[in-house]
């Protein structure tokens, strides 16, 4: 894969059939994508079916077989409202700006009763809307041999490695604070999805390239937290990276502090810029608000847009905050919205939905127009039931 092209490659589409509280999902994306929902709606479970994606393609992480385990079987995949079709489908389209169509990937799995674990039912991968690969079993076929995707072997996948390694990049994020001032974790191996692996991620990466990147962090920063200094990164005497920063209303030969001073939400929106800032493939996020008064996120969206300058890296996260939704830099196709009825989840982009669209081309911003429909129903009487009785 060329770096200039894998630097551009991002989800420009996904279809899900039976996923999880999901029958069916259909939405394009775009190098932003915010889901928004109520409570236990599925905004994570969505972000889930790319982690579902990456995890089989990673080397090592033991394929279709330890993806499904992970996540507690076949049967906990599964639409509990899926009444026809017995099969879970996840679909992803991968493209550029100017080819938004370039690769399609298609995965249908099952599991057939006589065994005890998924296998593939189909498999499909299109360059330039053409067919490349087909793994398709039937109604017979050595169950062994379609325990594996083709995605996740090198045998087989050499005709669409491009996409492969595509999948494999994605990074899932959910920063921690307590983990990342974790000393332990700076020395462990592998990403840390909560942040542990962070400082030793900036340790790993050249010093001027290290150096560029905290300056811009520090500069977007000082948006969300005027008082604050440069941030510079340092070895303890054990070999141990650590960041260290000072505010400028400090005396000027005060001593700098280390992150393990740093508050929760400072240390949350290091983590996030500087992960946005890495090159690489999608950054998932859960709900990067958390930790943030509403002044700092409020900025997130620009923040994001100001760094992905640098790395041209997509960015998926749901969220829950109409502060970040007041931005009036995002639009209508940028956000994709989850409702729940009797039959499940649903997912509609919002250029899609007929009263938001209108009321945010009549002057609202998507967090006016859009939290109204998030709050559970029956939610004012919440305040009113006895818990203490």
């Amino acid at each position: 894969m060329s770096k200039s092209t894998s630097e551009q490659l991002y989800f420009t589409r996904l279809k899900l059939t039976n996923w999880r509280n999901f029958r069916s999902v259909d939405l394009k994306m775009q190098m932003r994508a915010f889901f928004i929902g109520p409570n236990a709606s599925g905004k994570s479970n969505l972000l889930d079916s790319i982690r579902f994606l990456s995890e089989i393609a990673q080397a090592g992480r033991g394929g279709l077989q330890a993806a499904v385990k992970s996540r507690g079987g076949f049967s906990a995949l599964r639409c509990l409202e899926a009444r026809k079709n017995p099969h879970i489908e996840v679909e992803a389209t991968v493209g550029t700006q100017t080819e938004p169509n370039l690769w399609r990937y298609s995965l249908r799995i099952n599991v057939v009763k006589r065994e005890h674990f998924p296998t593939v039912v189909t498999e499909q991968v299109w360059h330039h809307g053409e067919l490349l690969t087909e793994h398709s079993r039937g109604t017979a076929g050595d169950e062994l041999e379609y325990s594996q995707t083709y995605l996740e072997q090198v045998g087989q996948n050499k005709g669409f490695r491009e996409l492969a390694e595509f999948f494999s990049s994605c990074r899932y994020l959910h920063v921690v604070p307590q983990i990342v001032r974790d000393r332990s974790r700076a020395k462990s191996e592998g990403d840390d999805p909560y942040g542990g692996d962070l400082l030793r991620r900036m340790k790993e990466v050249n010093k001027k390239t290290s150096t560029s990147r905290l300056k811009r962090i520090s500069q977007a920063l000082k948006i969300a937290v005027p008082q604050f200094g440069e941030i510079e990164l340092k070895d303890d005497s054990e070999g141990i990276p650590h960041l260290y920063a000072s505010y400028v209303h400090w005396r000027p030969n005060a001593f700098k502090q280390p992150e393990t001073a740093f508050s929760d939400g400072t240390l949350r929106l290091i983590g996030l810029l500087w992960s946005i800032a890495e090159r690489g493939g999608p950054l998932l996020l859960e709900e990067p608000e958390l930790s943030l008064n509403d002044a700092v996120v409020s900025e997130l969206p620009r923040m994001f847009l100001r760094m992905q300058r640098f790395s041209a890296r997509q960015v998926i996260s749901s969220t829950h905050s109409s502060a970040l939704l007041d931005d009036p830099g995002i639009g209508l196709k940028e956000v994709h919205l989850i409702e729940v009825d009797s039959n499940g989840s649903h997912a509609i982009t919002l250029n899609e939905h007929s009263l938001v669209a209108a009321q945010v081309n009549g002057g609202m911003t998507i967090g006016q127009a859009t939290i109204p429909l998030l709050r559970p129903k029956g939610i004012e009487t919440l305040g009113k039931i006895d818990v203490a009785g």
